[in-house]
């Protein structure tokens, strides 16, 4: 998605950074229902898969960045903002998968 945006997405005056980081979300959430169906999985059972999920992108992506940031972009500055981005997701996907263990609890 990084080298797929370039410049256009996250380049560091562009109008649509904050988009991206919005549009992570439903994007995000696509993603975790497609990887619920096929692992068979309630969401309340999700925190697990998500965290392995999570670290193994993490970890990738940061080797990548840190040595080959060029698969990511020509430029440090797209670099750092897709990175920023990457994150970002990491994140959202943990706090989701957080989230739906926390509400089916909260019902019990």
């Amino acid at each position: 998605m990084v080298r797929l945006g370039g410049e256009t997405i996250f380049g560091e005056n562009s109008p649509w950074l904050g988009l991206a980081f919005v549009l992570a979300v439903p994007l995000l959430l696509t993603s975790m229902y497609l990887t619920r169906l096929v692992t068979r999985l309630d969401w309340h059972e999700f925190v697990g898969p998500m965290g392995i999920m999570t670290f193994s992108a993490v970890f990738l992506d940061g080797l990548v960045l840190a040595w080959y940031h060029p698969l990511y972009a020509a430029s440090y500055e797209v670099a750092l903002h897709g990175a920023a981005w990457i994150l970002w997701g990491g994140g959202m996907g943990l706090f989701w998968a957080w989230f739906f263990e926390w509400r089916k609890q909260a019902k019990a």
